[in-house]
C-alpha cells in the first residue's frame, strides 16, 4: 500500500554483530578502563554510554557511508532528452552567458534527479543525520574528543580516496579507526592520555588488523603479527612490573598458538577467529586494568 501520510523519514537501529564481538565498543571500554577514572557513578556510566555509541555506532555508520560508498564515481550525465525536458529561462538568447549558466544548472539538476538521488539519496540523508549527531556527542565529551573525531573523519575521507585505486577501503585504516581511535576515545573521555595506554592501543590495533586480514583470507603473515603484537603487550606489562598480569596475558596467547596450525587447511579462518576472539578480548581488558 502506498503511504501518502506519515513521517518524513525513519531511523532504524539494529545489532550487526553479537555484543561480545571484538570491535570498537570493546576497544572503547578497554580504553576507559585504562584511564583509571572509570567508576560506577551515574555520570561516568553516562559518559561511557556516550563514548561507546560514538566510537561504535556513529563512527561505524559514517565509515559505511563515507569510506565504503563510491561517492567519486563518474557523473554519468543524463541524456539530451532528459536535459531538454527542463524549461528554459524566458528572454534568454541562445549562446548568451545567462543561457549557458542555466543550461549547466539544468544539466546538474537533471543529473541530481536521474543519477545521484536514486543511487546516493539514502546515504546522503544518513550523513545529514549522523554527522551532526557525531559532532554533538564529541562536543559533549570535550575538546580532545572533538580532535579525535576530526581525525576519524579524516581517516574516512582518506579511505574513500584510497578505495578509488582498490576494490575496497584499506583494512589498515579500518583497524586504526575501529581499534586504535576507539581505544583512545574511551581513555580521553575520562582522563588524560598516557603513553602506556597509547602503546596498548597501538599493539592491539596491529592485532585487530591481523584479525581483519584473516577474516578476509588476505594475509599470509597475519597470524605471526597477531602473536607478535600480543607478545609486545606481555613485554610492556613486564616492563611496568606487572608480572602476574603479563603471565596471564601470555597464557591467553597459548590457545591462539595451539589452534594456529589449523590455518591454511581450508576455509577455517573465521572458525579460528571465533574460537580465539575471547582470549584476545580478555587479554585486552586485563592489560587495560594493569596500566590504569
Amino acid at each position: 500500500m502506498h503511504r501518502v501520510l506519515g513521517p518524513l523519514m525513519k531511523l532504524e537501529v539494529r545489532i550487526t554483530r553479537p555484543l561480545t564481538w571484538l570491535g570498537p565498543a570493546w576497544a572503547a571500554l578497554c580504553g576507559a578502563v585504562a584511564s583509571g577514572w572509570l567508576t560506577l557513578s551515574g555520570e561516568n556510566l553516562l559518559f561511557l554510554l556516550i563514548v561507546l555509541f560514538l566510537a561504535d555506532a556513529l563512527w561505524g555508520t559514517l565509515w559505511h557511508l563515507i569510506a565504503e560508498r563510491d561517492w567519486l564515481a563518474s557523473p554519468n550525465w543524463p541524456s539530451q532528452a532528459q536535459e531538454a525536458s527542463l524549461t528554459a529561462l524566458p528572454y534568454t538568447a541562445p549562446g548568451s552567458p545567462s543561457h549557458r549558466i542555466f543550461s549547466r544548472l539544468g544539466r546538474m539538476l537533471a543529473w541530481w534527479r536521474a543519477v545521484f538521488w536514486p543511487r546516493q539519496g539514502s546515504a546522503l540523508l544518513g550523513l545529514v543525520v549522523a554527522l551532526p549527531l557525531t559532532l554533538a556527542l564529541a562536543i559533549i565529551l570535550g575538546q580532545r574528543a572533538i580532535i579525535l573525531t576530526s581525525a576519524a573523519l579524516a581517516i574516512m575521507v582518506l579511505a574513500l580516496l584510497r578505495a578509488r585505486r582498490h576494490s575496497a577501503p584499506p583494512l589498515s585504516l579500518r583497524a586504526i579507526l575501529e581499534m586504535g581511535l576507539a581505544w583512545l576515545a574511551g581513555h580521553i573521555a575520562f582522563g588524560p592520555l598516557t603513553w602506556w595506554s597509547f602503546l596498548l592501543a597501538t599493539f592491539y590495533t596491529v592485532a585487530y588488523h591481523s584479525c581483519l586480514k584473516l577474516a578476509e583470507d588476505s594475509g599470509k603473515h597475519s597470524p605471526t603479527l597477531l602473536k607478535v603484537s600480543q607478545a609486545a603487550v606481555v613485554a610492556l606489562l613486564i616492563f611496568l612490573r606487572q608480572p602476574v598480569v603479563a603471565g596471564v596475558v601470555g597464557l591467553l596467547l597459548l590457545p591462539q598458538m595451539l589452534l594456529q596450525p589449523f590455518l591454511g587447511q581450508g576455509q577455517v579462518e573465521l572458525w579460528y577467529l571465533r574460537r580465539t576472539r575471547p582470549f584476545l578480548m580478555a587479554g585486552m581488558l586485563l592489560a587495560a586494568l594493569a596500566i590504569r
